[in-house]
């Protein structure tokens, strides 16, 4: 169950309403809104929103919509190298980092400080195939969550 406290700082809110956009039911951003509307904990005093008039007459795709289905996740990497041939290696580890939008990135999730999506997780399995690695990537754990 998504509380109050677990939607991010600066995070868009959406108020439309269920007869007035189809994917209410089960977007982040107004799942975000609903929330705060409905909570008795203190509020933040400015909050970012979709335009109302976007959010009434919504676009069969919404640019803006975030599924709230939890989605595994992965956390560190300290053996995801075990299984790569030592003359590949390099190689490998160069093309797994450029996986992440920068290199810091890359350590963090290493180290299990960040986790890694399912986005990178397939970038890497990619990285992976296309070397002609057999074993699929290992990473030490898994954690379900929300994409927000």
């Amino acid at each position: 169950m998504i509380q109050l406290k677990d939607i991010p700082q600066d995070y868009l809110y959406c108020f439309a309403t269920a007869e007035a956009c189809p994917h209410s039911a089960t977007c982040l951003h107004a799942l975000a809104a609903r929330l705060l509307t409905e909570s008795g904990q203190t509020q933040p005093s400015v909050i970012q929103s979709i335009n109302p008039n976007h959010a009434q007459h919504p676009p069969k795709d919404c640019k803006h919509y975030r599924d709230s289905t939890p989605v595994r996740f992965a956390r560190g990497m300290s053996r995801l190298f075990d299984d790569v041939p030592m003359r590949q290696g390099k190689q490998v580890r160069r093309k797994v980092m450029a996986c992440f939008s920068c290199e810091r990135y890359f350590y963090y999730s290493r180290g299990g400080d960040r986790l890694i999506t399912p986005k990178e997780q397939e970038a890497i399995a990619r990285v992976f195939r296309e070397a002609g690695i057999s074993a699929a990537p290992q990473f030490d754990s898994y954690e379900d969550g929300i994409l927000w």
